[in-house]
């Protein structure tokens, strides 16, 4: 279980560094964080910032067989943490789709200067698949390693994802009009 585990966490760090270093090299500002937002923006983007290294810390050690922080498992069973494990495959392949369909509007926070609505390739099947890819990974790392940790990683995820993805509808809708409203009405907001 542990080479997949620690297989598909490398895989998303090397994407997530790859895409950002190589639109970084082109001028593009990947990261669109903290500056002039609210407090509960700023307060989220934090709340990521601090948690996706510990998340990443925990779920490698934990591979490792030896966890950053010990917590008892819920279970012990093998079938769980297989589909754990396609989970966390299939959000990455969908994250690696939704980076190719971003192509250079790419970013990291809610950006308010981006000048087109992406709507085609994965983004024509779910309005935030990023979003959802996290959702899927951080789920599946719970049933690969069923504890508290992971089960409250992946609730207080959830929430802050999904309050991010209100703000940043507000965002494209106050940006992009009717076009945004529209593709709301034809893709859904997760799947």
């Amino acid at each position: 279980m542990n080479i997949p585990v620690l297989t598909l966490l490398g895989a998303f760090w090397l994407l997530f560094l790859g895409r950002t270093v190589m639109l970084t090299l082109r001028g593009v500002g990947v990261f669109a964080l903290i500056r002039g937002k609210p407090f509960s923006e700023k307060l989220i983007e934090i709340g990521f910032a601090v948690a996706l290294p510990l998340w990443t810390a925990q779920t490698a050690s934990a591979a490792l067989g030896r966890a950053l922080i010990p917590v008892p498992p819920f279970w012990s069973a093998a079938a769980p943490a297989w589909g754990g494990i396609a989970l966390c495959a299939a959000g990455l392949a969908l994250f690696a789709a939704a980076l190719v369909s971003f192509g250079s509007a790419w970013r990291v926070g809610i950006d308010k200067t981006g000048d087109r609505l992406v709507t085609s390739g994965v983004f024509a099947l779910s309005r935030n698949p990023i979003f959802l890819f996290m959702d899927m990974y951080l789920f599946g790392t719970f049933l690969i390693y069923p504890n508290l940790f992971f089960l409250l990683s992946f609730i207080f995820s959830a929430l802050g994802l999904h309050f991010q993805i209100l703000k940043e509808e507000k965002s494209l809708l106050s940006r992009f009009g009717d076009a945004y409203a529209e593709y709301c009405r034809k893709v859904r907001r997760y799947i």
